[in-house]
């Protein structure tokens, strides 16, 4: 994988503690980051979608028994066959 460097700044007291913990501070910052990044995309695209589950586009959803029911049939298609 292709690297870059950067200059960032970061508190004293964190960077001590990462020391403390690792003796390689830039994997350490990407491994964080990567999982950072992780959770905002994520947090992001939860964001965006909300308000694109309407009664009106899932009438057959209506009550708990009806999600209930579909839950049950799409389960139903991971059961593999006795064997």
């Amino acid at each position: 994988m292709k690297t870059v460097k950067l200059s960032v700044t970061l508190p004293k007291e964190l960077v001590e503690q990462m020391k403390g913990l690792t003796t390689n501070i830039s994997a350490f910052i990407a491994a964080g980051m990567y999982e950072y990044v992780s959770r905002e995309m994520g947090r992001r695209a939860i964001k965006e979608s909300a308000g694109a589950w309407t009664d009106e586009n899932h009438p057959d959803l209506q009550t708990l028994d009806d999600v209930e029911k579909y839950v049950r049939e799409v389960r139903s298609a991971w059961r593999r066959p006795n064997l």
